[in-house]
């Protein structure tokens, strides 16, 4: 089975869920990736490109038929694999199933009608304030369509319960390479000493700094301790967004590494004594299991995060989870794996175990190729139940 992904945008945040995808299907599946870059200003070349992918520029809205004309002349797969029920993935697998007749399967990590702006709860707000763009192929009328005809997938596969609750589906994760992201591969003390961060406890955030990911909440955590514990580090290995460098002025124990190759990410992992991952009740939050914490898991380490959607279950014995906003639980849970290394290791051990068990590459090979056979197989016949429990 050939199997083509259509990519919503080149821009690195959906890129990741992507390159994720392709390199895993890659041990089972012959892959190719298709895909648009709108902005080319937009683009962060240290982005990862490791895997088979084509774009196609589009030049401004007018170039938007022959930017997809020739993206759907590229297709070579017997399968479509839309990354983001978007206009720009599977609204253009849709178009091209109708023409040759291949399946379709919808990959869905986000709530993507609350990922488009404006970003508000009310559609009808929405829509009047997204009149201006109209003419961008992702805009908001054109997304709330696509969530519309996500039925009309031949299959789904989704990041969580609430996702596939919502849209049904199988539920595939995020998943990591256990090889990869091996602590035992890397040496932490030679690490922690190349920084000049031998010394402290760190707390390690690897992504995009920006308010609803909780990065400040972290930091006000962390302050809660104590202005006498000034022992603790929050190294932040991502770009230098504007908000990253407002924390870094504010407060000098915040460390900015700036945006890393991915190969590089379990490096910077394996100083860290601790991963906090605070998400923020936001309705495009929800849904959301962020790679992150099954990467921090893969690499041995004790992770913090928040009760929302499928964490609590996933770090069911291997973590700890605490209320959203919660400052005060949050600062609790910190102080008590910091203060407690013998047991954050423990956890941080069986948090490994789980994911090489559930969530490694093998298993997730395995497990989408025999979704994929399963979809062309009943193609057209009522959609199976789950095929997989949470976890």
């Amino acid at each position: 089975m050939k199997i083509t992904i259509l990519a919503s945008d080149e821009i690195s945040a959906p890129l990741y869920r992507v390159r994720l995808l392709a390199k895993m299907l890659q041990r089972r599946c012959d892959v190719e990736v298709l895909g648009f870059v709108f902005d080319e200003a937009k683009l962060d070349p240290r982005s990862p490109r490791d895997f088979p992918y084509t774009p196609i520029m589009v030049n401004g809205v007018k170039d938007w038929k022959r930017a997809e004309r020739e993206l759907r002349d590229r297709i070579t797969g017997d399968v479509l694999y839309a990354m983001k029920p978007r206009p720009s993935s599977y609204g253009v697998a849709l178009r091209h199933r109708v023409e040759t007749r291949l399946p379709v399967i919808v990959d869905i990590d986000d709530w993507e009608l609350f990922m488009v702006k404006p970003w508000s709860k009310y559609m009808v707000k929405n829509l009047a304030y997204a009149l201006p763009r109209l003419n961008e192929v992702n805009n908001y009328a054109s997304t709330w369509m696509m969530d519309k005809l996500i039925r009309f997938a031949d299959g789904r596969t989704v990041v969580s319960s609430f996702f596939q609750q919502r849209y049904g589906g199988m539920l595939a994760p995020q998943y990591v390479d256990t090889d990869l992201f091996d602590p035992a591969a890397y040496d932490r003390k030679a690490m922690r000493q190349s920084f000049g961060l031998d010394d402290y406890q760190l707390i390690v955030f690897a992504g995009i700094a920006h308010p609803a990911k909780g990065v400040g909440d972290i930091i006000a955590a962390l302050r809660k301790l104590g202005n006498h514990r000034r022992d603790w580090r929050l190294v932040i290995v991502g770009p230098v967004t504007p908000y990253a460098q407002e924390l870094a002025d504010q407060d000098d124990r915040v460390v900015l590494m700036g945006t890393q190759p991915p190969t590089r990410t379990p490096e910077f992992l394996a100083m860290a004594d601790l991963v906090v991952l605070p998400q923020q009740v936001a309705r495009a939050s929800q849904g959301q299991m962020p790679m992150k914490m099954y990467e921090a898991m893969a690499m041995g380490l004790p992770v913090v995060s928040t009760q929302m959607s499928d964490i609590p279950h996933l770090l069911s014995g291997c973590g700890l989870v605490t209320p959203p906003g919660d400052l005060g639980q949050l600062a609790d849970a910190i102080a008590l794996m910091l203060d407690n290394p013998a047991g954050a290791a423990d956890l941080g051990r069986r948090a490994r175990e789980r994911i090489v068990e559930r969530h490694s590459w093998r298993a997730g090979a395995v497990e989408l190729e025999d979704y994929f056979h399963r979809v062309v197989a009943h193609r057209g016949a009522p959609e199976e139940a789950s095929l997989r429990q949470v976890g």
